[in-house]
């Protein structure tokens, strides 16, 4: 979920680009999305009848609709993204919530300890792996090699 969401974030704001207008929509937006997601998983859980799904499913498909419709993107890949933004990473914010909602207390502890456990080994293992290839390419600067950036989409290296 919070990939999907970090996705949106990043398909759709960008500093300086992004107008005050489009944030507050984007922000609006997509707490909709997240709220229905919420509201389905939690109705799920109370309830055995339909008519809840009948309220927050439209209100999450509106809420994916008018990010789509009202928000531009301010960054598109160049050569390769994920598809059918921004309707692919809100079904996975939803299923991902609706997962989270639905199974029990002990799995969510396990979830919980497992997911502290993987953060705390990312955070070591991307600062060292950061650090390591900010040292290889100040090396490669001495060396006549330059590297473009990635998140252009231009992953060429010229000599």
């Amino acid at each position: 979920m919070l990939v999907a969401i970090a996705l949106l974030v990043r398909r759709y704001y960008t500093t300086d680009v992004t107008t005050k207008g489009d944030q507050l929509k984007f922000t609006i937006f997509l707490v909709v999305i997240v709220a229905s997601s919420i509201a389905t998983s939690a109705y799920w859980a109370v309830s055995d009848g339909w008519i809840g799904y009948a309220i927050t499913v439209p209100i999450w498909l509106l809420g994916t609709l008018g990010l789509s419709l009202f928000v531009p993107q301010a960054k598109t890949p160049k050569i390769w993204g994920v598809p059918f933004v921004p309707w692919l990473p809100s079904v996975s914010i939803g299923i991902n919530i609706f997962l989270l909602g639905s199974i029990d207390g002990a799995s969510f502890v396990r979830f919980g300890i497992w997911t502290g456990v993987i953060l705390v080994y990312y955070i070591f293992f991307g600062l060292h792996a950061s650090y390591d290839t900010a040292k290889e390419a100040e090396k490669q600067k001495g060396s006549g090699v330059e590297f473009t950036k990635a998140e252009e989409g231009d992953l060429s290296i010229s000599y």
